[in-house]
């Protein structure tokens, strides 16, 4: 019986890792501020989707931007395109931007290990902070 449960025990724990082999080159970010602690939790940016909460929000890398933010330095910032108008309850009940489905998110480092995200509601690709439709903004660290 201890062979059996051991080789149980092994494919078991195989089965998990492959289950996590999606994030295992991308590591969550822990909230820093109160809107990522009430609202998003932990999340892991990958390429071509942001998972926060328990839900997903399909990305597309529109362009980068050297200067989104006057404190950002000379790493650029990366305009996503959120590409389904998706609104999923996340944390607490609350939702990325309220009642509106985001279309734009703005990832912009915050070295050394700091993360911003920034969530628009308009149609106009976002410039900087101050383009509109800017509808929360949240803070993440490693």
């Amino acid at each position: 019986m201890k062979p059996v449960f051991c080789m149980a025990a092994a494919v078991l724990l195989c089965l998990t890792n492959a289950a996590f082999a999606d994030d295992d080159d991308f590591p969550s970010w822990r909230p820093d501020n109160a809107a990522a602690t009430t609202i998003t939790g932990p999340i892991i940016v990958q390429p071509k989707r942001l998972h926060a909460g328990n839900a997903d929000f399909p990305l597309r890398l529109d362009s980068t931007a050297a200067s989104f933010k006057p404190d950002q330095g000379s790493i650029p910032a990366h305009v996503y395109a959120v590409t389904s108008p998706v609104n999923p309850t996340l944390l607490n009940g609350k939702k990325l931007c309220g009642d509106t489905p985001p279309t734009w998110i703005v990832v912009v480092p915050q070295p050394p290990l700091g993360l911003e995200l920034d969530a628009f509601t308009g149609a106009e690709k976002p410039a900087n902070t101050a383009s509109p439709g800017l509808c929360n903004t949240f803070t993440y660290v490693r």
